[in-house]
């Protein structure tokens, strides 16, 4: 059965990876947990003073191991940058393919954390930039942006000594729609996904954002082609890129996926990880329309879903 927790959506990668990720990895070494308490939440590295830093520079000093490398197109022959680590040991390692969320870069400062797990539990890490910010018509995960992220997995698998059973996906916001987005589309690249607060429908989204004081909503549209009215072609364009057209397949596969949101998200419904959770559940598990209403308008559980 798939799991997805409702009340809270934290970065925490103590859970994450320890978790979801060694389920079936008996052998696996000891983990090396990140005991630096400005990384284990979002709320705190947004608070600590690697955060107030030129991100470069803060991925300097947290985890300098980590370098920038240049990735060549397959699809256009543009050069892509991405962030990248390998020890260079001999052992097959696990990859962890880490995605950016919406507003930001490969560069940003949330993404340090997992920079300084890989270094500390020596696996190998790929943070691709996939054409950056999600604003305008080749990132928000078209084409060239899907072809990004697959061309950073091959440059991984290429570069350093992968255990290919033990390759994992992960990211939040638009980082965690790129990744339900990977495995719903791709899921036989992968072993196990997390998602953290992702956008699962881009037309639904519109319509929450589109009266809002924030520019998701243009965002959206410059992406898309325009407003995404039923029957446009700019509604058939953010379908093509929104979770929602491909996620069921992730299930079929049976890959694990872990989706986690917040009761009181102010950007993202808390019904956009609870339909990817439907997407992926058995049937009886499903979580009604009525009661994904009530969370979106309530922000919070139903009595009946409470603990």
């Amino acid at each position: 059965m798939y799991n997805t927790m409702i009340n809270k959506a934290y970065i925490v990668l103590a859970i994450l990876f320890s978790g979801l990720f060694q389920i079936s990895l008996p052998e696996t070494p000891e983990i090396s947990f990140i005991d630096d308490y400005d990384y284990k939440t979002f709320y705190r590295i947004a608070k600590s003073p690697i955060h107030k830093i030129h991100r470069f520079s803060a991925w300097k000093r947290a985890a300098p191991e980590v370098r920038t490398i240049t990735i060549t197109s397959s699809l256009d022959s543009t050069a892509q940058k991405a962030l990248f680590y390998n020890s260079g040991s001999k052992y097959k390692k696990p990859l962890l393919l880490a995605l950016h969320s919406w507003s930001e870069d490969y560069s940003q400062h949330y993404s340090i954390p997992y920079g300084i797990w890989a270094i500390k539990n020596d696996w190998v890490l790929i943070h691709p930039d996939y054409r950056g910010a999600f604003t305008n018509p080749k990132s928000t995960l078209s084409e060239y942006a899907i072809r990004d992220i697959l061309d950073a997995l091959e440059y991984a698998k290429k570069n350093a000594e992968i255990d290919m059973s033990r390759i994992y996906v992960t990211g939040f916001s638009g980082g965690g729609m790129a990744t339900l987005m990977m495995v719903g589309r791709f899921p036989y690249l992968f072993s196990a996904a997390a998602a953290w607060v992702p956008v699962y429908d881009l037309v639904q989204w519109y319509g929450t954002t589109r009266h809002a004081r924030h520019n998701y909503s243009r965002h959206i549209t410059n992406s898309c082609g325009g407003e995404p009215l039923p029957g446009s072609k700019a509604y058939t364009e953010c379908l093509k890129r929104s979770v929602s057209s491909y996620l069921k397949n992730a299930r079929d596969a049976g890959i694990p996926v872990y989706i986690a949101t917040g009761v009181k998200d102010g950007f993202v419904p808390p019904s956009h990880s609870i339909q990817a959770f439907n997407d992926l559940a058995d049937s009886a598990d499903h979580i009604s329309a009525d009661d994904m209403k009530f969370i979106d308008k309530y922000r919070r559980l139903p009595r009946h879903l409470r603990g």
